[in-house]
């Protein structure tokens, strides 16, 4: 299932980064909504499964596992961002990426990879909701790159296409690797970090359209909930 999951990861990845396919087949204005519904399941699987089990097997350190997520999300959103922005799905404009922009994706799509391997460990209703999750954020990454290197080189785009996506299945297999030989506590700060990741990418996403939302707009809240129940369902069915 975790090879399944990478390929689709990666095959996510370049279809998002075709920006005129993506734009014949995804409106722009809806890509919120796949972000929203995304956000749901993130923090329904963190709350419901990743972090309880981290605090079952050590509770001194799931805590800061969690809190070392927020950290490394917030400095790597400093660097690249983790999520298309705004002008990218509404109003979208050509945006600068340098070496370290780059960097910054490459480091973080390694890290989707690594939360990937350690959800393996957590069974397979977790594997499959964070596997869905991963594949609808690496279709994002992909836009996220075409539509920042819209005005450079398309030798450029690929490099950086080719590079986020391997990232994932190259942190998934180091993790997967080294979780089966460490301690208890290792692994439970190794699963709170992937839980903390889920919170703040899922609320990171939600919140500031919650803030920014206009009179007759639709809300995020009906696709944030659609991904609440699409977990839960999927935690009956499996």
């Amino acid at each position: 299932m975790l090879s399944l999951i990478l390929l689709l990861s990666i095959a996510a990845t370049l279809t998002g980064g075709a920006a005129p396919v993506v734009d014949q087949v995804v409106a722009r204005a809806g890509l919120w909504r796949v972000q929203a519904f995304r956000s749901g399941i993130l923090i329904a699987v963190a709350f419901g499964d990743v972090l309880p089990e981290a605090w079952r097997m050590a509770p001194g350190f799931a805590g800061w596992g969690a809190l070392a997520a927020f950290v490394f999300c917030y400095a790597a959103e400093s660097v690249a961002p983790m999520d298309p922005c705004h002008e990218a799905s509404e109003e979208c404009r050509s945006h600068p990426l340098g070496k370290a922009a780059i960097a910054g994706l490459f480091l973080h799509s390694f890290f989707d990879g690594v939360n990937l391997g350690a959800a393996a460990f957590a069974g397979m209703p977790v594997l499959v909701a964070i596997g869905a999750a991963t594949v609808l954020h690496k279709l994002a990454d992909g836009f996220t790159i075409s539509t920042m290197l819209n005005g450079g080189s398309r030798g450029l785009r690929h490099a950086a296409l080719a590079a986020v996506a391997l990232a994932t299945p190259i942190g998934a297999l180091t993790s997967s690797s080294v979780a089966s030989r460490l301690e208890p506590w290792a692994f439970s700060l190794l699963l709170a970090f992937a839980g903390g990741s889920f919170v703040y990418i899922g609320a990171a996403e939600v919140l500031p359209r919650l803030h920014r939302g206009r009179p007759g707009a639709p809300s995020p809240l009906v696709s944030f909930g659609a991904g609440l129940a699409a977990m839960l369902m999927m935690r009956k069915l499996l």
